[in-house]
């Protein structure tokens, strides 16, 4: 019989309503208790979900209830210190919303923590399990488009760190997730823009190298070409486009369709807590595991640091506070 896990929700605000969907379309999980600093939030929430156990103090719920799932749902300040103090009371997976953290020290601290503790920890770039990013990566592995040599994404309206990880993180997943050497990028910031309590930009641009030479672009912000999550991949023997305004999701074009657009099956969707049932049983890494989150929150560091210091950065990045951050607090922006 598959075994049944227990399930808390800390942070009742919108998007962890998408984390509950998951969890009740999944029959091995049980909603079985709430936080959230705000009462009557967390009571209609309740309501909804038909959860009984409600906590304004997480600490206290994690300490009283057994649980072994936990989704990490607050705003973006507060997922490094939840995640790494849930790490340390003998959860087993950790769902975090993105971005990861503020920062790179904070990120590494959340892993540091989750591996001596055991706990798999997933960060929740839920576009990995999106139907045609899954098979447009296959499609890049098996040379449906010969071999790559760029990729070209656009987050038109978003910021690097809350909407534009995820296009960074798509474009690092469709290429297997290979390291990257360097990286370079410049931003422009209009004001003093924030987002959900971070410093923000208005407009970024990424320029990165992956360690085989294969280049790629990232365009973030209010004055990008028309698109989200707009995704082209160019190979010596055709191209993949994702997401093309006003198109299909996943389109190609290669030598042996003629140069004529395909728009190919795609696969079955699962959801990211199926696939951390799945690490925790198998003893695996999550596709969007913590350590995938770091390597693409370490590529938008990368890029406020490149604006910072005027060139090229190569990674590993050293600098483990936030360069938007640094160069707010130097007045340069």
């Amino acid at each position: 019989m598959d075994k049944n896990y227990n399930v808390a929700i800390i942070g009742c605000g919108g998007i962890s309503h998408m984390h509950a969907g998951w969890y009740v379309n999944e029959p091995r999980a049980s909603l079985a208790a709430i936080s959230d600093i705000d009462a009557e939030r967390i009571k209609a929430y309740g309501e909804q979900y038909g959860v009984e156990k409600q906590y304004t103090d997480y600490i206290e719920m994690l300490e009283t209830e057994e649980i072994d799932l936990v989704s990490v749902c607050t705003r973006p300040k507060l997922h490094a210190p939840v995640v790494i103090e849930t790490a340390k009371r003998g959860v087993k997976g950790i769902l975090s919303e993105k971005p990861m953290a503020e920062n790179l020290g904070q990120a590494r601290e959340m892993l540091e923590t989750c591996s001596q503790h055991g706990v798999k920890l997933a960060i929740d770039h839920q576009t990995r399990f999106n139907p045609p990013y899954v098979r447009a990566k296959q499609m890049v592995a098996d040379g449906v488009i010969g071999d790559i040599f760029r990729i070209h994404g656009i987050c038109g309206g978003g910021d690097l760190k809350d909407n534009a990880t995820h296009t960074v993180d798509i474009m690092r997943f469709l290429y297997s997730d290979r390291p990257v050497a360097w990286v370079m990028g410049q931003i422009e910031r209009i004001g003093t823009p924030t987002k959900y309590d971070l410093h923000s930009e208005d407009f970024s641009i990424g320029y990165f190298k992956f360690e085989d030479n294969v280049r790629a672009v990232i365009e973030s912000g209010n004055d990008t070409a028309p698109g989200y999550h707009h995704i082209y991949c160019y190979g010596t023997e055709g191209e993949i486009e994702l997401a093309a305004p006003g198109g299909p999701s996943l389109r190609f074009r290669n030598t042996e369709s003629d140069g004529v657009w395909v728009s190919p099956e795609l696969p079955p969707e699962i959801s990211p807590v199926q696939d951390m049932i799945a690490a925790i049983e198998e003893d695996r890494e999550h596709r969007s595991s913590g350590y995938q989150g770091y390597a693409t929150h370490e590529l938008l560091m990368a890029i406020y640091e490149s604006s910072r210091k005027r060139r090229r950065i190569h990674l590993p990045l050293e600098e483990m506070e936030s360069p938007l951050t640094l160069m707010i607090e130097d007045g340069w922006i």
